[in-house]
């Protein structure tokens, strides 16, 4: 089996590797193959995008500087991205992060900023004058006078769900809607608002929520 395969897209070439190969192999592969298609292309060509896929395998920093230098021995390549199919401890650090319920049953009194990571079951009171913000979801069951913020601080796809009728604000990402302004009688505890196609804060009913965000998935770049 091949340690390196070649494929074509656009003005740009995909460099995959195959995780299950020895490294040094694939250096020696990896020479060989751009040689043989240096060879291949007019003098005249300007420097050729590579996006280096490294499927199952996550590269070490001197791993990725040797196959950097084979590339940068090449003139007409340039090695523009680095792209895999396995999360990095970081990356799945901010899943759970993201993905984590956290349950407040406090009372956030006026004048407070909380912040939280992840998603948010808000059991307690927030006075009027606090502030409540999570990465995620926040559900509320509690009684809110002041602020709540989810999507903090740019998640479109956060939604916020439950009563609230006495909120002065609600916020989404970068949004901000005036609870004041909104259709008083259409708020229940199983109102949901969330973010739409034309970026405005919009509201439904939360047994609708799989039809307005039928994939709830987490994505991390």
């Amino acid at each position: 089996m091949k340690s390196v395969t070649l494929k074509g897209k656009g003005n740009k070439y995909y460099l995959e590797i195959n995780s299950d190969e020895s490294f040094s192999q694939t250096l020696v592969e990896l020479k060989s193959l751009l040689e043989k298609l240096k060879q291949t292309m007019p003098k005249s060509v300007k420097k050729t995008p590579i996006v280096l896929d490294t499927q199952y395998r996550l590269l070490k920093d001197e791993q990725l500087e040797q196959i950097q230098k084979v590339i940068s021995k090449f003139s007409i390549f340039e090695l523009q991205q680095v792209v895999s199919q396995v999360w990095s401890r970081q990356k799945v650090k901010q899943l759970l992060n993201r993905s984590f319920l956290n349950i407040e049953t406090r009372i956030i009194r006026s004048g407070k900023v909380v912040d939280y990571q992840g998603n948010l079951l808000l059991l307690g009171n927030v006075h009027k004058g606090a502030v409540i913000r999570a990465q995620g979801d926040i559900y509320v069951a509690g009684q809110v006078d002041g602020i709540i913020h989810a999507g903090y601080p740019d998640n479109n796809d956060a939604i916020i769900t439950g009563n609230i009728r006495r909120a002065s604000q609600i916020r989404i990402s970068d949004l901000i809607q005036i609870v004041a302004d909104m259709d008083q009688p259409k708020l229940t505890q199983h109102s949901l608002f969330y973010i739409n196609d034309l970026h405005v804060i919009a509201e439904d009913k939360i047994t609708n929520l799989h039809d307005i965000k039928p994939r709830r998935e987490i994505t991390l770049e």
